[in-house]
């Protein structure tokens, strides 16, 4: 579940930088909602693996 989540937070990255560059920022708002979402997820995910 890590990996999966690190290669999705990775693809959000990329997603969210090339929509900054070109501009999007509303585009840009729901991306880094989402990043927030599976970042959340990642830590819990880390923790639970302690």
């Amino acid at each position: 579940m890590i990996t999966k989540l690190l290669l999705e937070i990775k693809n959000i990255l990329a997603d969210l930088a090339s929509t900054l560059i070109t501009g999007r920022h509303a585009d840009a708002a729901d991306l880094a909602l989402r990043l927030s979402e599976k970042s959340k997820l990642l830590a819990e995910e880390l923790c639970n693996e302690v």
